[in-house]
């Protein structure tokens, strides 16, 4: 018995539904493709009672040490260094342009009667997805500058601001400094800042800061 050909109407409808279901992969492939654009990283929810958001900075008390944490960003950076005579801005403007580091200031004030200790080389930035980053090492960045022209000043100004070595503060003494991480990923929505290794008075007393990634379409 002979098999009657599908009815046109039957193979226009087939059409439409692969047609709707190929758009429908179009539109979830947008909405999960990482957004790109500029980047403003700011403060978000704080889930730790101690911390609290205040403009564009985190405020916290850990053990009893005011700790300030704000995100800078390339005019954040060049102010922070005009703000500090005989130091340069360490990166040249190439580098902000195609790799720019996350780059954030951090205020220690030692307001216990204890010593304070703090190890930055174990802090961490944390993704939404777990993608965890250390802090760029110092040598890998002075080698990145010493082949620079005015490279002398710029390691001078990296020397004088970075925190890459183990801090001790004395009680009522205070250290600031920046924390610099490698560029964030295009994924990036939510940061977490991990302070991990951080003591009053030989107690742990971790600090963890939390941001929001926001970009803003330049296309």
């Amino acid at each position: 018995m002979d098999v009657p050909p599908q009815p046109r109407k039957n193979r226009e409808r087939g059409r439409l539904a692969r047609a709707l279901l190929f758009g429908v992969g179009l539109v979830l492939a947008a909405c999960t493709a990482a957004p790109k654009g500029e980047v403003t990283v700011r403060p978000s929810l704080q889930h730790q009672a101690t911390h609290q958001a205040v403009g564009e900075s985190i405020v916290a008390s850990l053990g009893g040490a005011a700790v300030v944490v704000r995100w800078l960003p390339a005019t954040g950076v060049e102010q922070y260094f005009a703000g500090k005579p005989g130091l340069v801005v360490p990166w040249p403007r190439e580098v902000w342009k195609e790799t720019p580091p996350t780059v954030f200031w951090l205020r220690i004030h030692n307001q216990t009667p204890e010593e304070l200790q703090f190890d930055p080389t174990l802090a961490g930035l944390v993704t939404q997805e777990g993608r965890r980053e250390r802090l760029i090492p110092y040598e890998e960045m002075y080698q990145h500058l010493e082949g620079l022209e005015g490279s002398g000043p710029r390691l001078q100004s990296l020397q004088a601001t970075l925190f890459s070595r183990f801090v001790v503060i004395s009680p009522g003494g205070q250290r600031e400094g920046l924390l610099v991480f490698p560029n964030l990923t295009p994924e990036a929505k939510h940061l977490l800042l991990e302070l991990s290794s951080f003591f009053v008075g030989g107690r742990s007393v971790p600090g963890l800061f939390e941001f929001q990634v926001l970009r803003k379409n330049t296309e």
